[in-house]
């Protein structure tokens, strides 16, 4: 309930729509209580046959004199009238009562609805950008359907669990103290008998949910994988055809549905296992205060019209009680789905811009990287180690090495997705810890091995977010991409939807789509991330061509897996096990006959 309460409190800006609503909720419940005395004169008409009988109290010591006082003005207003003026009144009384309280609930409901909705919004849009400010070590530890899950499915059980029963907290307790408050006013020891006896009931009820808010979390968790699953299958699907392993994964989809499945019997069994059990106990209470009062009828301890206005109280108890105790149910999965949200609401966020950071708009030196040692998070050996290299504005470097070597988590570093355990980074002398993020990635443009589009128009994907100066800016993009041939190409334009991720693009036109995206913000400097590994020889060569127009007049980084595309650079860093252990032009490099060379003869030659 703690987190529950901390949720609510977070959403300041609808203050006074909640302050509005719950003064509605309280005149539902103040009209609800109210309705309970003005069936007891009614009572005593129809059954008693008599007029109200009620005197005005002599001294004023509490709450039940100014009742018993306003019992005694309204006794005094039926008497002057015949019996049927009376109970004509008396229901006119009653329908009133009732249509305020329905115009109090469902002013309420009207006032709640924005709040609801708003609340699931900022509480989707908050998730949303926290997934966009954590680092990438994040996501290489949680899976993203489970991520997915947590947005969608998480968000909407609190908005049908824990924001659904907000009306039940608020109105039902009140009309349960004040029907409570009515009772003591006819019978303090009945009442006391009746507490007892709902205690012993919700003590009872609520052993049922000891198990409840575990099995829902772990529901929770289930269904994360499940979408996860979803996901990676979808993603896959090319793969998993290709090698006939659809029962494989229809048996790991199966495996992971039946404990979701097992889980949600249990939550629903004992979920739904509280209204019989409850309405059980209701009717054994009934009886025994049945019983009971009857017994102080006859016996003329009390009165048949207030045995009946107490029993109306009662039940207007009864009621209330079961949907609370349905909403404690409720509450139980949705604060399951709320502490799997705050899991990811509250993570650390480690790149952070610092107190002092500057905002730089251009690279005007150099970059220097100086006995830079980094390891990832819970791994014991550092990635790279003890680099040091000097990068000239204008020149372009290669990075080259096997897979592992370091070269991707370099550039990482100096893009800041990841901070530098030791040594530092410097652009123009400036650390880069002490640039801002959003300006220090503004000059710096990255094309990766893997071509990221989005499921958008060609003209949108190269924007990407950037304000559209001219569409001729865009067109001059894609040129010196050496990708304004196939954009004109048959029926597409800059208008073209070009599928998810991508899909109705081939691999050479989705990657010199990534650079032209690159290069219209006209960046200082460009990283090159192995951009045609995985492309074909003719891909490979329009996408050169293009790559080779993007790096003219600029600061470049290229990481290169094909060897021969890195030939001009001038100067060539090999890695090996995160160490700089050569580096010198391609002439030099193969002159010295050392790592680089091997490298060079096994593309060649296989």
């Amino acid at each position: 309930m703690k987190e529950f309460i901390q949720y609510i409190s977070q959403v300041k800006q609808y203050k006074g729509s909640i302050i509005l609503y719950l003064v509605c909720y309280l005149f539902t419940a103040i009209f609800t209580v109210f309705s309970i005395p003005a069936l007891q004169p009614l009572f005593e008409m129809l059954f008693l046959q008599k007029s109200i009988d009620a005197q005005a109290p002599a001294q004023f010591h509490g709450l039940m004199d100014y009742i018993q006082l306003a019992k005694f003005h309204f006794s005094q207003w039926l008497a002057g009238q015949s019996k049927s003026d009376a109970i004509t009144s008396i229901c006119i009384l009653i329908c009133a009562i009732f249509l305020f309280k329905n115009l109090a609930r469902y002013a309420g409901i009207y006032i709640v609805a924005p709040i609801k909705a708003g609340i699931v919004r900022d509480t989707r849009l908050k998730l949303f950008k926290k997934f966009l400010a954590l680092p990438l070590s994040y996501f290489s530890e949680e899976r993203k359907g489970d991520l997915i899950a947590r947005m969608t499915a998480d968000v909407h059980e609190i908005e049908w669990t824990l924001l659904s029963t907000l009306e039940s907290w608020v109105k039902d307790p009140l009309i349960i103290l004040g029907s409570i408050a009515f009772m003591l006013y006819v019978s303090p020891s009945l009442t006391l008998f009746v507490l007892i006896l709902l205690f012993v009931t919700s003590f009872i009820i609520g052993g049922i949910s000891r198990t409840l808010k575990k099995n829902a979390i772990d529901a929770q968790s289930e269904f994360g994988e499940l979408v996860a699953v979803q996901e990676e299958s979808l993603g896959g699907i090319r793969v998993i055809k290709a090698f006939g392993s659809e029962n494989y994964i229809i048996n790991r989809f199966s495996s992971i549905l039946n404990k979701y499945r097992d889980l949600v019997v249990k939550i629903h069994r004992r979920r739904e296992l509280a209204p019989p059990m409850s309405e059980f106990l209701g009717i054994v209470i009934v009886s025994v205060l049945l019983w009971f009062g009857a017994r102080l009828v006859f016996n003329n301890e009390m009165q048949a019209s207030s045995f009946l206005a107490f029993l109306y109280a009662f039940f207007s108890v009864i009621e209330p009680s079961k949907t609370l105790s349905a909403s404690y149910f409720n509450v139980q999965k949705g604060i399951a789905a709320l502490r799997r949200i705050n899991e990811v609401l509250d993570h650390e966020v480690v790149l952070t811009d610092a107190v002092d950071a500057v905002k730089k708009n251009s690279f005007d030196s150099e970059i220097c990287f100086r006995n830079v040692s980094f390891k990832y998070s819970g791994a014991q050996d550092y990635v790279v180690k003890d680099i040091n290299l000097t990068i000239k504005k204008g020149e372009t470097i290669a990075l080259v090495g096997a897979s592992g070597s370091g070269k991707t988590t370099l550039v990482d570093l100096m893009v800041r997705f990841y901070d530098v355990q030791e040594g530092e980074i410097l652009i123009d002398g400036v650390n880069i810890k002490k640039i801002k993020i959003e300006s220090l990635r503004k000059f710096i443009g990255i094309v990766t091995q893997e071509a990221i589009l989005f499921n958008d128009s060609i003209e949108n994907n190269v924007l990407f977010g950037e304000q559209k100066e001219n569409e001729q800016k865009v067109w001059s993009a894609l040129e010196l991409a050496n990708a304004k041939e196939f954009v004109q190409d048959g029926d597409k334009s800059l208008d073209y939807n070009i599928g998810d991720r991508g899909v109705k693009l081939s691999g050479g036109q989705k990657q010199r789509l990534t650079i032209a995206r690159a290069l219209y913000r006209n960046p200082s400097i460009m990283v090159l991330d192995e951009a045609t590994s995985s492309l074909d020889s003719a891909s490979e060569k329009l996408v050169q061509k293009a790559m080779d127009e993007a790096l003219k007049d600029r600061t470049a980084v290229v990481i290169a897996h094909r060897l021969s595309t890195i030939q001009k650079a001038n100067r060539i860093y090999v890695l090996n096990e995160g160490r700089i252990i050569e580096e010198g032009t391609h002439t030099e490099l193969l002159s010295n006959q050392g790592e680089y060379f091997k490298l060079v003869n096994l593309q060649q030659f296989g």
